[in-house]
């Protein structure tokens, strides 16, 4: 459950980050704790590789970081990867947010869910 908040507070501010909302190094802080966010340096201005996104809190910490352009299921998509205790969660989405899927692994890299976001019932 605390990955589970933790988790839904960077996915705010990564859409709200790579939809251009928020540019540069900032801090902000929120209901849920702080958030820093140091921007990347390579790849359009909505997925830019090596940009993190940091969250701490009393849930706890956890951090993602956009991996950069890819392709994942026949789609072009920005790859973000969050690594907490019991594993991962990779992230791919389009520009518009429209595609979204979250791809939850145990710690030996298997996959436990699948989850699509912008459609959750295809």
């Amino acid at each position: 459950m605390r990955n589970k908040i933790l988790l839904t507070i960077l996915s705010i501010f990564v859409i709200a980050t790579l939809s251009g909302c928020v540019t540069g190094p900032k801090e902000v802080t929120t209901p849920g704790g702080k958030v820093k966010i140091e921007e990347g340096g390579t790849g359009p201005d909505w997925c830019k590789k090596g940009t993190k996104i940091t969250a701490s809190g009393p849930q706890g910490q956890g951090s993602f970081e956009i991996k950069g352009i890819t392709t994942y299921k026949d789609k072009e998509v920005c790859e973000a990867e969050y690594i907490y205790d019991q594993g991962s969660m990779v992230q791919y989405f389009n520009e518009d947010s429209s595609y979204m899927v979250m791809v939850y692994k145990d710690k030996e890299g298997k996959v436990t869910q699948e989850i699509n976001v912008a459609n959750p019932n295809p």
